[in-house]
């Protein structure tokens, strides 16, 4: 069996069944001065509301300790998108989530996720900044279980969850071959938790599909360095490996940080992102200021 068969055949929930289309968007591409621009339409999935985060909890949320626990533990802003999709993910699945937020600056986006969040079988504790509950609930950065519950890795950033961004890279390796699309130069996501930026590093390179991945900054440097991306590629490379997948952290592709879009900081959007967003928006592609508006 070859790698990339090796890759789907992982166990998952079974939730990312087909391939998101690329649409084309000419109109953007010469907006930016490019010859072309296409972008992947994780929105388009069906389960949790789609995107990325879909494809991760596809994998990790049939892990052992996840997939057999009736409690989750999670944490992350009260306008989480990755929460979001843990709630549906446990109304879907007959589950509790704990869920641990912090304060960022309140939108209509936020406060649509925040009435997602508590609409779903789900508790919630409150904390007025990322450092009060890193200091007050240090375990949900290191640790499997927290108070009985088993713990997703903010952002879903596990090597499991890793790994089901690999297999979305092996995906459009696969339209690339098909020849839906040219070979990319370059191929741009958000940087959150980095996880998604390593998947698709490692992902490509399984492939063979040769360009640089741009991760575009939406958290603080001093919270998730660049080097961040590449433990992530070393861990699911090795959790890959343990599950017969015969990859090498060595075999991805560069990824290259892009610290100039941040802005003031985390969960504050931009003039830039939220042009993206517009511009975006009269093209049929619903993105977000914080992350994809960013990207």
């Amino acid at each position: 069996m070859m790698p990339a068969d090796r890759m789907r055949a992982l166990p998952s929930l079974g939730w990312v069944e087909h391939s998101t289309p690329l649409t084309n968007h000419d109109a953007f591409a010469r907006h930016l001065g490019l010859a072309a621009l296409y972008v992947k339409r994780d929105d388009m999935l069906d389960t949790c509301a789609g995107g990325s985060k879909v494809r991760k909890l596809d994998l990790l949320l049939a892990t052992p300790g996840l997939r057999e626990a009736t409690r989750w533990v999670s944490a992350g802003a009260i306008g989480s998108g990755h929460l979001v999709a843990c709630t549906l993910a446990a109304a879907a699945l007959g589950r509790v989530l704990e869920a641990h937020v912090f304060y960022e600056p309140v939108s209509a986006g936020v406060v649509e996720n925040l009435a997602c969040i508590v609409s779903g079988p789900t508790h919630l504790q409150y904390y007025a900044c990322r450092a009060q509950l890193a200091l007050a609930q240090p375990q949900l950065f290191t640790a499997s279980r927290l108070g009985g519950a088993a713990v997703i890795a903010l952002g879903a950033s596990a090597p499991a969850g890793v790994a089901g961004i690999a297999r979305a890279a092996l995906e459009l390796a696969q339209q690339i071959a098909d020849g839906v699309i040219a070979p990319p130069d370059v191929v741009y996501c958000a940087l959150g938790t980095g996880g998604t930026a390593a998947g698709i590093a490692l992902g490509l390179g399984l492939a063979g599909v040769r360009c640089e991945v741009r991760a575009v900054r939406a958290t603080e440097r001093c919270l998730v360095p660049a080097r961040a991306v590449r433990r992530h590629i070393e861990r699911a490379a090795s959790w890959l490996r343990q599950h017969d997948v015969p990859v090498l952290a060595e075999q991805a592709v560069g990824v290259r940080v892009l610290d100039d879009q941040l802005g003031r900081g985390y969960g504050v959007v931009t003039q830039q992102s939220l042009a993206a967003v517009e511009l975006l928006r009269q093209e049929a592609v619903p993105l977000e200021p914080i992350y994809t508006g960013k990207a």
